[in-house]
Order: structure tokens, then sequence, then C-alpha cells
């Protein structure tokens, strides 16, 4: 009896050290090597949908005045208008027409039609 109530303590000791320590990595790594941190609420917001900030890969605009936009649909708002040639970061590729990019020369993360980019 007395095993059957060490093993979960045991257990719950381990994770207790796990994320102490991992959170005290963290904050010894401090903001800047947390670039979510750095961002306003509405580009974290929209990063939120992914588990990485790596491109899987890359394309360009397809035409001057691409929207980048807040969420997937035409209908939603606009963060800014690209140039065409401008090189974006695929973060997400949905599949239906849309892709989570990252655009380095404006520093903002966005929703663009993938008819409308060259890979």
């Amino acid at each position: 009896m007395k095993n059957r109530r060490m093993f979960p303590m045991f257990v719950l000791a381990f994770l207790a050290v796990v994320f102490l320590g991992a959170a005290g990595i963290a904050q010894a790594q401090g903001p800047a090597a947390t670039p979510a941190m750095a961002m306003d609420s509405l580009q974290r917001a929209i990063v939120a949908e992914t588990w990485t900030l790596t491109p899987q890969r890359t394309a360009t605009a397809g035409f001057t005045g691409l929207p980048l936009r807040i969420c997937e649909g035409t209908y939603c708002g606009e963060l800014a208008k690209m140039p065409i040639g401008t090189p974006v970061g695929i973060l997400i590729d949905d599949r239906e027409g849309w892709a989570l990019v990252h655009v380095p020369s404006l520093n903002k993360y966005g929703w663009v039609n993938t008819n409308n980019i060259v890979f």
C-alpha cells in the first residue's frame, strides 16, 4: 500500500522539477529569446494558429497590392499591401486557398490567398 502512494508522489515531484527548471531556463534567456514577445497583440493572435515561426517553404507576391490579411477570407481586414515579387515565408498552407505567411520586409505575419502567390 505504501508503494502505491509513493509512485504518484514521485511522479508529481519529478514533473514539478521539470516544469520549474524549464521556467527558469526561459526566464534566464529573457525576452530577446522569444520573438513573439516583441509582437503586438494582433500579431500574437495571428501566429497563435501555428506551432512554429520557421517557414516551411517560400513564395513571392504575384501582383502589386497583394493584401496581407488578418484571417483567411476576403472579408478579413488588411494588415498591409505587398508589391509584386515580395518574398514571403509560408508557415501554414491550409490547402484550401489560404496560407499563413511571414513577410520579412514588413516584419508582419498574416494570411494570403495562395492563388495570388508564386511558389
